[in-house]
């Protein structure tokens, strides 16, 4: 842990080069806080294992800034996400900026001949996160998997095939996963590393996986929604995660959100590869796994606090999803905290 520490903050020091702040201490963690006179925000890194190195900035400018890689070698690749707002990317020599936009997935081989140059606008809220893959040391893995080899393999076509950055389309899903991250930026912890660490393997493969497609299918767009119904689709996701106990229906989310009840499915399927009703219930499942693990709740108090109106109902599919009745389930939960 103390070594990926001291990796974090020397990868922190060369951004403070570009980036006026002071780095310190939060949760066990460094970062680094921009200084007020360039505006406000912060900069996450983490170091995992296997190569792999993430980033966050969260930062809104008083003023226009560039940012460099200066982190140059052939081996190292860069998926990039804007979470928030957006930003602009060149080439050394270059002349046009291109923009990553808000939702917006990219890949980058940074190499001495092209150093890439990110630019912030000044009074606009930036959300970039990064995940910087070493492939150099998956190569010389021992223990590398059949995963990480085609992985390599995809990374290397990749590269040949569409030159050195490549703005992707639209990711809800990918979004949903970063913010998962928020909870586990602060790994102080081997657990916390580890549910950090799965988070952004789960990124990465999303990456690849629309990568993979794009080559496919020549870069075509996988959804006909627009940018703001994706982000309408997002927003409803949060509210039926924070209020799974209502009354949720496909009629009252459209009249709600505005979106007719084919874009919702739409929606649905290609943010989650489920329906709306799969989603809710999916939702309230999970829920219902917390309740009975963690409360004392009886199961019928459980199922009506989460918006099911069949006790019978809601035990055939938890059963299905966890292969063990409720009741079972919170009887082993009971053993297993006093043990």
């Amino acid at each position: 842990m103390e070594t990926r520490r001291m990796s974090a903050q020397n990868e922190l020091l060369l951004l403070k080069d570009h980036l006026q702040g002071k780095i310190i201490k939060k949760n066990g963690l460094q970062l680094l806080e921009l200084d007020a006179a360039i505006g406000k925000g912060q900069v996450h890194c983490v170091v995992l294992n296997k190569g792999l190195t993430a980033f966050e900035l969260d930062i809104k400018l008083n003023q226009d800034l560039e940012l460099i890689l200066d982190c140059v070698d052939d081996h190292m690749v860069y998926l990039f996400y804007c979470l928030k707002g957006n930003c602009f990317h060149k080439f050394k020599g270059d002349e046009v900026y291109n923009k990553l936009e808000e939702l917006q997935t990219a890949v980058l081989f940074n190499d001495d001949e092209n150093k890439s140059k990110f630019v912030f606008k000044r009074d606009d809220r930036t959300v970039l996160n990064c995940i910087r893959i070493n492939l150099s040391v998956f190569r010389n893995d021992e223990n590398a998997t059949d995963e990480d080899l085609d992985f390599i393999s995809l990374l290397n076509t990749y590269n040949k095939s569409l030159g050195c950055f490549h703005f992707g389309k639209y990711n809800l899903e990918i979004g949903e996963l970063i913010k998962k991250l928020e909870d586990a930026k602060y790994a102080d912890s081997i657990s916390n590393l580890m549910y950090f660490q799965g988070i952004c393997h789960m990124i990465m493969a999303k990456q690849l996986e629309q990568f993979e497609l794009d080559l496919n299918n020549g870069l075509k767009s996988s959804t006909t929604l627009l940018k703001k119904e994706l982000e309408m689709i997002s927003e409803i996701g949060d509210f039926i995660n924070n209020y799974p106990e209502l009354p949720h229906t496909i009629n009252s989310i459209s009249s709600k959100s505005g979106l007719s009840p084919s874009k919702l499915q739409l929606g649905f399927k290609f943010m989650h590869d489920m329906t709306l009703g799969e989603y809710i219930r999916e939702v309230r499942l999970k829920k219902s796994e917390v309740l009975i693990r963690t409360t004392d709740l009886n199961i019928s108090q459980v199922v009506y606090s989460i918006g099911f109106t069949s006790r019978s109902y809601f035990c055939k599919i938890f059963k299905k999803k966890y292969n063990c009745s409720p009741k079972a389930y919170k009887t082993q939960a009971m053993e297993i905290s006093i043990t």
